[in-house]
């Protein structure tokens, strides 16, 4: 909504001015003040869009107020009325934010001019600050695909995570996105969830061909109000779009870090590998994904380093990861955390090894980071999973 505020401490030019402005195509409201201080008030409770002074005034002037303006209100267009006989007065105005300076009397022609040339520039300001946030949240949405998948931010872009208390993830799984249709069905979807989890924070939607993932970044952690939406938002996905729904809760952390482990336990809480499926549909993998799959089974808490085997095969890595992902439904990474913390949990269950000692055995050299990974990955430390017998916790 356009707003005008005109302010003159003469009713008989105030209100005329109010009464033209009023009748123009596309303006909102139009307040009006007698005096600065007046026009200070408003200006302090409500966004103006367009502020049209006389230059004097009683208890603060049209220069004070467009000083006023400039400090609280930078957005707002200002323009001050003026007469011959202050002519010179007026141009000291342009020294304190004003965009011009009209002469009296003032044309209703004169007006509609103003408020035309105001108003085109709040439309170009409001499309371009859409655009960035349309560019914003994109790469946002990009970097923490990326995030989900194992691959840090890059230093540049930290500058994108939102201001955070608590991050929370959730992955809906449904049957291949694609298979819905139309492209757009898949944005109705994304704008759907964004929007409902907008509520208690900033949301982001990452979008794969069975998944729907949404990271909040939140201030306060209301679970009560989080769990309610995930609830609602997964009938809401299963009532409109006619498919099931299934919920896998990644939990919550402080560390943008912990993401990629959020992401495989939400996974993992849904059944939802190729690895899984295909074991139990009696189908195979390629013999390199196979042999792949083997090499982590044996060299897990050694470095269990993808180049080094694809060099051993004389294959491309980049191609190796990618068929990987492809087979598999997982990063290498992701499955090679995934295996190490299965059986970190047998030595913790079967063993009385230290924690530092299973740490080793599983392949980590820093217990306080295996540690952290354990909690992130089973919402447990490794510890206290021991003293409930092994129990996996949700």
């Amino acid at each position: 909504m356009f707003t005008i505020l005109v302010v003159d401490d003469e009713a008989n030019v105030r209100h005329p001015v109010c009464r033209t402005l009023s009748r123009l195509d596309g303006v909102g409201e139009v307040l009006d003040a007698a005096n600065g201080l007046e026009a200070m008030a408003l200006l302090k409770k409500q966004k103006v869009h367009l502020l049209i002074t006389d230059i004097r005034m009683p208890a603060a002037d049209g220069l004070q107020l467009a000083e006023f303006a400039r400090e609280h209100s930078p957005g707002t267009d200002v323009y001050v009325l003026t007469g011959h006989a202050e002519f010179d007065y007026a141009q000291k105005a342009m020294e304190h934010g004003v965009h011009a300076y009209l002469l009296k009397p003032l044309s209703k022609e004169k007006l509609r001019e103003v408020y035309l040339a105001s108003y085109e520039k709040h439309r170009r300001r409001q499309e371009s600050q859409q655009v960035n946030v349309i560019r914003e949240r994109a790469l946002l949405e990009k970097r923490l695909h990326d995030l989900l998948q194992g691959v840090p931010v890059p230093t540049f872009d930290e500058g994108l995570i939102p201001l955070h208390k608590k991050i929370m993830l959730v992955s809906f799984s449904t049957k291949d996105l694609r298979s819905l249709g139309e492209a757009s069905v898949r944005y109705f979807i994304r704008e759907c969830a964004y929007e409902a989890f907008s509520r208690l924070g900033t949301a982001a939607v990452c979008l794969e061909d069975r998944l729907v993932t949404v990271v909040l970044f939140a201030n306060q952690c209301d679970q009560e109000a989080w769990e309610r939406e995930v609830q609602e938002t997964s009938k809401w996905m299963a009532a409109k779009l006619r498919i099931e729904v299934k919920t896998g809760y990644g939990g919550a952390t402080k560390e943008i870090g912990d993401l990629s482990l959020m992401y495989i336990r939400s996974m993992i809480s849904l059944g939802f590998t190729e690895i899984t499926r295909k074991e139990s549909g009696g189908e195979s993998f390629p013999p390199i994904i196979r042999a792949l799959l083997g090499y982590i089974h044996k060299e897990y808490a050694s470095a269990a380093n993808l180049s080094d085997f694809a060099q051993q095969y004389q294959i491309n890595p980049n191609y190796l990861s990618n068929l990987f992902h492809q087979e598999t439904g997982m990063t290498y990474t992701h499955y090679l955390t995934q295996h190490r913390l299965t059986e970190a949990k047998k030595w913790l269950r079967d063993t009385n090894l230290k924690i530092y000692e299973v740490c080793e055995k599983v392949g980590y050299k820093d217990p306080a980071y295996f540690s952290r990974i354990f909690k992130t990955f089973e919402g447990i430390a490794p510890g206290a999973y021991r003293t409930v017998d092994g129990t996996f916790l949700t």
